[in-house]
């Protein structure tokens, strides 16, 4: 039993409200018994039913006025999203470096460095590190190898496991675990002739048959060294080696850095003038172990002690990882739908992500690297121009190859989801950002491609659902992507905690994967959805009663309006803002229709409405002019006396003015609703100033897409120009660049308006009925 106790006091018995087929041909209705007593009837759905008893005329349904018989119910679950809430705070807050799943592999390198200190006086050889030595015969897995233990993965089994088994012969530990360990080789190395090489670890063919080469020099016995598979990969690592010249790898920084300890015959003093600031090569452990072994030098050795103590005994396969980190969780919140929530921590992590932003060539997964790739470069680009930071896509430049895109320079095989960031952060662009265009064309192409040929794998993550996170975003791009609809599907694609990301060995980032998220996100959407779909019974009251039909406007529409609104502004607490969106869009609707069947009475309707400043006044008479001047007035009057009560501001000259201003546009130029849409929006949020060019390109845009909308052909001159009209009203929204320094509230309305607009102009009337059904009526 749902008790909603605001201008009206509702007490709601749902019998069943699922989310089976819902249809949007539906005839719902309201059958009244008595003056407050709804029974609400959905076609395929048992009847949900509602007594209402009146406290006055007016209703917004805010949820501060929400209450319930099973309060304690609601109140565990509000104390639940509470805690998730501070959890997810307490992550982004305390991030650091980046948090990731310890290697097997990195840790064993990491052992095989000897403490030379201990064998002065004749005493044994000892690791210099026996942490990672006892994390090792810790950690073997049932099956006798070491790994990552929910995924199986051939490469990353036998990677892992070859070097641990090469770990404990080298210190004479643990044989029996060691002889377990070389029994899971001996069993599974067939398994490498059936791996897919997009599941190949980073660097294995380098990294691999370095380690073979070690495990014979200690008489590894029962390890079949001359088996074929061996010899193939042994032949990838010749065709490598072509690609990284010696003196190149000596000269520059590139990714072979970071897998040194694959490579033979190097100069190691050499190779120290490219190590970074804190000490790696390029952030692998392993590959600093073996660097330090042939140099002793220092910040080799401070980097791994301070690896070594940050994961308590082992350590991961690259670290830091803090930019990375920073970047997928937002990432991850936004897409989620719960941003939101940790507006402020966003913010800090931002500003600590553009603090090391290297204009010049972009981003690595780790601050102050001596390299970059693509894909870190590109989210930090689209995150940080979307939250007002400067930033340049120039630095793309720096990733391209003729006509292709590439993630790292001498790469074999490109990444799906590598190429689907750099797609998403391509369609954030300013006027003129020619690489922006070059690398949507590629990307776009690409991805294509990829569906295509029905792959769903990628070379750095294994995930729940790439091929449909690629699908939403060809589909639906970012100009047409409303947030709600974008969360509802996201939730189902994001696999949380069991996201596993590949580097030389698997690994987790329970900074960006994580069922915190995930649990987070359901139940504030679930949360949201409770209250959208109260709102939408409202909105069925309020067009029955407002005779809406005689002006030709369907229910059916009446619910798209407000899909549209909820998709955007979809904050339980926003309700007012989200139910003068759907409500402003009918009134709309209905003034057109009056003015094409009622245009001689035009000037009298205007002038009946420019005189009726008592908005409270309801008049008897049921002429269309009338019923209009009432549902408008009406409407006025209640939007501003619910923002007065809520946020003591008196919005009623401002208000009656913006739709006055409309009203006498439309009778003359057809004048699009969308500046009154925001108008109207960001009053009834407390915003009393509007922007000038932001308003002139909406209502440009609008109009064109509206005309895009009616036209029977695809005229691609008017796509292209609504494009650049679209870009020109990115950067004014997102670049910080207003002549008046309003609120980004306000022109993230014009945006969020916009953006509806392009919806509607390109989704099929199928698409959208699925996506009402899915966000309004599908719990996740």
């Amino acid at each position: 039993m749902l008790v909603i106790t605001s201008n009206y006091r509702l007490s709601c018995h749902i019998h069943r409200l699922k989310s089976p087929n819902f249809l949007l041909t539906q005839q719902a209705e309201f059958k009244r018994h008595g003056s407050r007593n709804w029974l609400f009837q959905t076609e395929g759905l048992p009847p949900l039913s509602l007594n209402c008893a009146p406290n006055d005329a007016s209703y917004f349904g805010n949820v501060s006025d929400l209450k319930s018989d099973h309060s304690n119910k609601y109140e565990e679950k509000d104390i639940q999203m509470r805690n998730l809430r501070e959890e997810i705070k307490n992550m982004l807050s305390s991030m650091g470096d980046g948090r990731s799943s310890v290697s097997p592999y990195d840790t064993a390198w990491v052992s095989f460095i000897e403490d030379t200190n201990t064998n002065i006086n004749g005493t044994s050889k000892r690791p210099l590190f026996p942490s990672c030595l006892q994390w090792i015969i810790d950690n073997q897995l049932d099956d006798g190898s070491w790994g990552e233990e929910l995924v199986f993965c051939i490469y990353d089994r036998l990677l892992n496991t070859l070097a641990c088994v090469v770990a404990l012969t080298l210190w004479n530990t643990c044989l029996h675990k060691r002889n377990k360990g070389v029994m899971f080789i001996k069993e599974n190395l067939r398994k490498l002739e059936g791996g897919e090489v997009v599941n190949m670890t980073s660097g294995f063919e380098f990294v691999f048959p370095s380690l073979l080469d070690k495990a014979q020099q200690l008489h590894i016995d029962n390890i079949p060294y001359d088996a074929p598979v061996f010899k193939d990969i042994y032949a990838r690592r010749e065709v490598k080696f072509t690609r990284f010249p010696k003196d190149l790898i000596h000269t520059i920084p590139t990714i072979v850095l970071f897998s040194l300890e694959g490579l033979r015959d190097l100069d190691w003093q050499r190779l120290l003038k490219l190590q970074m600031e804190d000490g790696s090569f390029l952030t692998s452990p392993s590959s600093t172990a073996i660097v330090f072994m042939n140099t002793n030098d220092d910040k080799c050795f401070t980097f791994l002690q301070n690896a070594v103590q940050k994961f308590n005994g082992g350590v991961p396969c690259s670290y830091p990882a803090d930019i990375q980190a920073r970047l997928w969780a937002i990432d991850r919140l936004q897409r989620l739908g719960i941003s939101y929530y940790f507006e402020e921590e966003i913010k800090d992590l931002l500003e600590y992500v553009f603090r090391y932003w290297d204009k010049e060539n972009g981003f690595f997964s780790a601050r102050n690297s001596n390299i970059c790739e693509v894909d870190t470069t590109c989210m930090a680009i689209r995150l940080l121009r979307l939250h007002g930071f400067d930033v340049s896509p120039d630095v793309l430049h720096k990733f391209k190859d003729g006509d292709e895109f590439f993630c790292l320079r001498g790469e074999s095989n490109k990444s799906a989801t590598v190429m689907f960031n750099l797609y998403r952060c391509s369609q954030a662009l300013f006027p003129g950002e020619i690489i922006c265009e070059e690398a949507k064309n590629f990307t776009y192409n690409f991805l294509h491609q990829y569906l295509a040929n029905n792959q769903s794998k990628d070379k750095w993550v294994i995930a729940k659902d790439i091929p449909g996170e690629i699908r939403y975003a060809l589909e639906f791009q970012w100009y047409a992507s409303l947030p709600r609809v974008e969360s509802r599907l996201y939730i189902d694609q994001y696999g949380g905690a069991d996201e596993i990301w590949i580097g030389k060995t698997l690994y987790r980032m329970p900074d960006v994967s994580n069922n915190v998220y995930l649990e987070a996100a359901k139940l504030d959407y679930n949360r949201c959805q409770s209250q959208h779909r109260f709102e939408w019974l409202i909105m069925q009251e309020w067009f029955e009663k407002g005779n809406f039909q005689k002006f030709g406007i369907s229910k059916k529409e009446v619910l798209v309006s407000f899909f549209l609104a909820a998709s955007s502004i979809f904050e339980v607490e926003k309700s007012r803002q989200r139910l003068a969106w759907a409500k402003s869009c009918i009134l709309c609707k209905m003034i057109t229709s009056y003015i094409n069947q009622e245009a001689t009475t035009w000037n009298s309707f205007l002038m009946e409405f420019k005189n009726y400043r008592d908005m409270s006044i309801k008049k008897s008479n049921e002429t269309k002019e009338i019923i209009v001047l009432n549902n408008l007035c009406q409407f006025l009057h209640q939007l501003t006396k619910e923002t007065y009560q809520d946020l003591g501001k008196d919005i009623h000259h401002q208000l009656h003015n913006v739709w006055e201003e409309w009203l006498e546009e439309n009778n003359t130029t057809c004048q699009e609703a969308a500046v009154l849409l925001v108008q109207t929006i960001n009053l009834s949020s407390g915003h009393m100033t509007h922007d000038e060019i932001l308003s002139k390109y909406t209502n440009k845009v609008c109009h064109m897409l509206n005309e895009f909308q009616n036209d029977q052909i695809c005229n691609s001159s008017k796509a292209r120009d609504i494009e650049l009209h679209m870009q020109a009203l990115v950067k004014l929204v997102f670049s910080n660049t207003s002549s008046n320094n309003i609120n980004q509230g306000i022109e993230d309305t014009y945006f969020k308006v916009v953006k509806t607009f392009y919806y509607t102009a390109h989704v099929s009337e199928e698409t959208i009925n699925n996506h009402i059904s899915k966000v309004l009526f599908q719990k996740a």
